[in-house]
């Protein structure tokens, strides 16, 4: 037992740290965890293509450099060690810093990206034997001799690196998925702290594992001048990093808010819809699937006009991340580049449900479906449009497309052009989210639109605001004189219906009339539900005409009826209360 003990004590010949230098490192190696964890998430937090492969490269060029720096700092730790580190050769630690950062730009793209942990814990294995790798070819010209090996230290060390790198790799994606996931909590510094003691312990492990040469004693001076620039390196490194990321981040949010006006206008922006889309990003293929983007009809109805139109929404589900919303799911698919294959999806959906429903003999329903403005840009999309109705034998009337006022004034002649070789096939496209933008009035004379969707925002408070209500009948007034249809969305109670139609709009859409429903639930709610619904609206606001009629110093209509209207509506129909 004796002959184990001074065996082992002779293979570890250079000492734990003292414990202020232990402490030191320790704290030091926790920041430096700290700052590659804001790194990775940085790139991870990434959704599209170009964003993430430079945030990619200057994470594996930070991180490379800072872990590279704190393995040259550690040399300075031990006192047998402390004249080695001044003797490093130059080439040497310069090869070392190339081979981590190689390591981390191989690795890091799947680290932060990867939803597979076999793949992650893969890229974590090839992280820890480059840095393995790195800190034995600094360190080459002071070993005495590679036959020589500490197998107990190698073995050890081996071990510590491929679990930090592959937990810590696992636990950063259980990270990324705390934002969809609530029991999965963020990373503490508590957790930091324990991967700092793990480097510590893994870095005197490593020291360990040959036996060193005998240097002469050096300068002093020389060696704390050698470990200040050092420090200061890796310190500055890391705080330009961190600033740029920071400055990144910013670029990125403008880009997304750019793009997500193309599509929705109203979209919130905070840090946990920014790692939504970076979540989607990483499963996009998988979520690319016909079957994957099932398709809720709303109806919308004109109190005035047989028929009923229903505009496509779009329900997504994935498997780990659950229920998605799909405004965050399109926005992805366009910082993606795959907006145009998403789009043709939900088209080819939607003809699918219209074909089906017609041959059931609902003649008189229309659909409207929401496209992108560079999916209706691509070269050939009229053509594709046409064949694809020519295919399923659907008239061209039977689909409106609808684009927000965003993508359809920002972009000009093109667009303009798009429009025209729509209408000229029979194809009318309607501005959505009309008034929550910068509405150019001069604008509407001049495109080929069939018609405007009011956006929710002009039924809000509108029963109690004079202003709304006299833009409103203003914006029916204008449209009318265009010849252009209206629709006002977010129509939700009796009062909200009546200050519509008294504006002398009379297209609704909204809960009041129905629910978005499954393509599978349209054909019943049409036979059954349909017509009763839209005489409990007619009849609401016919009880509300006379009332006020009848009384001398009624309230306006707008303000009328706000209780006994939903009621009545409810007992014809109570499901869809």
């Amino acid at each position: 037992m004796v002959s184990i003990w001074h065996d082992a004590a002779q293979a570890f010949g250079v000492g734990f740290p003292a414990p202020l230098q232990g402490l030191l490192f320790w704290v030091t190696a926790s920041l430096v965890v700290h700052v590659c964890q804001r790194l990775v998430e940085h790139t991870a937090f990434s959704a599209d293509p170009p964003s993430r492969r430079v945030s990619a490269s200057h994470a594996s060029l930070g991180i490379g450099c800072i872990v590279w720096a704190l393995d040259v700092v550690g040399l300075f730790l031990y006192e047998e060690l402390a004249h080695h580190a001044v003797a490093l050769d130059l080439v040497p630690a310069l090869s070392g810093l190339i081979i981590m950062a190689v390591s981390t730009r191989l690795t890091i793209p799947t680290l932060s990206t990867s939803a597979r942990k076999l793949h992650i814990a893969m890229a974590g294995a090839c992280l820890a034997a480059g840095m393995l790798l790195a800190h034995f070819t600094i360190t080459q010209d002071l070993v005495r001799s590679f036959a020589t090996v500490n197998w107990t230290a190698i073995v050890l060390a081996a071990a510590i690196a491929l679990c930090l790198a592959t937990w810590t790799s696992i636990r950063h994606r259980a990270v990324k998925m705390s934002v969809l996931t609530p029991h999965l909590l963020r990373r503490s510094w508590e957790e930091k702290a324990v991967c700092g003691a793990a480097i510590l312990l893994l870095h005197w492990l490593l020291v360990n594992t040959f036996g060193l040469l005998s240097v002469p004693a050096g300068d002093t001076a020389h060696n704390s001048a050698l470990l200040v620039c050092v420090l200061v390196f890796g310190t500055a490194l890391a705080v330009e990093q961190l600033r740029n990321m920071h400055f990144d981040a910013g670029r990125q949010q403008l880009l997304r808010r750019g793009l997500s006006m193309m599509r929705a206008s109203n979209m919130a922006h905070n840090p946990e819809r920014d790692m939504q889309l970076s979540l989607i990003a990483d499963r996009l293929h998988d979520l690319l699937q016909p079957d994957r983007l099932a398709l809720h009809f709303q109806p919308i109805v004109d109190l005035r006009q047989p028929g009923v139109q229903f505009e496509a929404l779009l329900r997504v589900k994935d498997p780990a991340l659950g229920p998605l919303n799909p405004e965050i799911f399109l926005l992805a698919c366009e910082l993606q580049g795959r907006t145009g294959d998403v789009d043709r999806m939900i088209l080819r959906n939607a003809l699918d449900c219209l074909a089906a429903w017609r041959e059931q003999g609902l003649l008189q329903i229309t659909i409207s479906v929401n496209v992108a403005p560079s999916t209706l840009l691509a070269p050939g999309f009229c053509d594709w449009l046409r064949a694809e109705l020519a295919q399923r034998a659907q008239p061209h009337h039977a689909l409106r497309l609808e684009m927000t006022e965003h993508a359809v004034i920002a972009l000009g002649a093109p667009m303009v052009d798009a429009l025209q070789a729509l209408g000229t096939l029979g194809i009318a496209v309607v501005m959505d989210d009309f008034g929550t933008g910068y509405s150019s009035l001069g604008m509407l004379a001049d495109l080929p639109i069939a018609g405007v969707k009011c956006d929710r925002l002009f039924v809000q408070q509108l029963a109690s605001d004079a202003r709304r209500q006299s833009l409103l009948r203003h914006i029916g007034a204008l449209t009318r004189e265009f010849g252009l249809s209206v629709v006002v969305e977010g129509v939700e109670t009796a009062g909200e219906l009546q200050a519509v139609a008294a504006a002398g709009l009379h297209a609704i859409q909204g809960y009041l009339y129905s629910k978005p429903m499954a393509s599978a639930s349209v054909p019943a709610w049409y036979a059954h539900e349909m017509q009763p619904r839209r005489k409990a609206l007619q009849a609401l606001l016919s009880h509300t005409t006379r009332a006020a009629a009848g009384s001398a110093a009624a309230a306006p209509v707008l303000s009328a009826s706000r209780a006994s209207g939903p009621d009545f509506l409810h007992s014809v129909h109570p499901s869809h209360s």
